[in-house]
């Protein structure tokens, strides 16, 4: 009969276990005080805020730098204007403008369109960047149709019709919206256009509010855009068309207006170089409004 040989596993001993767990206790612990090979995994870092992507649209300042010598050099323009003056209504009028070093002197006769009234005749002037306001609507005293209304001015009037005429003063000189913010200008489109039959290049054009509003020169100008910047509105659009002379043939500005509201204008301009007159209206015929609200217009009979 084979002989069968048997191996017996013996239950470990207790000085064993003890051997044991004490091993095990003291790697853990050699591991815990950061012994070499036993370092825990670093904690994971906060990752840094992603770069902001960089604005590849191409710069618009070479494009304005030549828009606004060749205005300069002409001097004068006329122009068609239409629009939406927020409360105010439609307007529609033909304007002249004349350019001086470092602002623009503009007249308009046309009609205006308050909601749910026939069109009303309007004269507005803008002379040394005090306007000049003529309406039915509008009749401040007897004998003295013209309405002053200064930018800084502290009446009634003023404070709630100035901001839409300057807008109107703004529409029709686009020098007036790119001088000294060129650099804070980019160009979001161009292509191939015409203007009533005269080739032309139409630009979109995004003013950056933030660097704008740093740059700009003017007062009135910095201020606006810096309300901009503070709503939280990055880019102001604009349209402008450019002939291939490097003269604007059509411009196209909306903006949101204090009393106003928003107020939407195009100018399509013409004869630029032609000889305008751009005059205040008599003293004699202009007048104020008492303190107070405006009175209730009323349409002529």
């Amino acid at each position: 009969m084979p002989r069968v040989s048997a191996r017996i596993r013996t239950a470990p001993t207790h000085s064993a276990l003890a051997r044991s767990t004490t091993a095990a206790l003291t790697a853990g612990l050699l591991c815990l005080f950061g012994s070499a090979g036993c370092a825990p995994a670093p904690a994971p870092q906060p990752s840094a805020p992603a770069a902001a992507r960089p604005d590849l649209r191409p710069s618009a300042e070479p494009l304005l730098n030549d828009v606004l010598r060749r205005i300069d050099e002409h001097g004068s323009v006329l122009s068609t204007v239409r629009g939406d003056l927020g409360f105010a209504g439609e307007l529609a009028g033909e304007g002249r403008v004349r350019y001086a070093d470092d602002h623009a002197d503009v007249a308009l006769r046309g009609t205006t369109r308050p909601a749910g009234q026939p069109p009303q005749p309007v004269d507005l002037a803008v002379i040394d960047d005090v306007g000049y306001l003529k309406s039915p609507l509008l009749r401040p005293e007897p004998g003295k149709p013209w309405l002053r209304l200064g930018a800084d001015g502290t009446d009634f009037a003023s404070k709630l019709l100035a901001p839409a005429l300057g807008q109107v003063q703004d529409s029709t000189d686009p020098r007036a919206t790119f001088a000294g913010v060129e650099s804070a200008t980019k160009i979001e489109s161009s292509a191939p256009d015409q203007v009533d039959g005269t080739p032309a290049t139409r630009y979109s054009l995004r003013v950056l509010t933030s660097p704008a509003a740093a740059a700009a020169p003017a007062p009135e100008q910095r201020a606006r855009l810096q309300r901009a910047v503070d709503s939280g509105r990055g880019e102001i659009g604009y349209e402008l068309w450019i002939d291939e002379r490097g003269l604007p043939v059509k411009f196209a500005a909306s903006q949101k207006v204090a009393q106003a509201g928003q107020v939407s204008l195009t100018s399509t301009y013409r004869d630029w170089g032609s000889p305008v007159d751009v005059d205040a209206p008599p003293a004699e015929e202009v007048g104020a409004f008492p303190d107070g609200p405006l009175p209730q217009a009323q349409p002529p009979r």
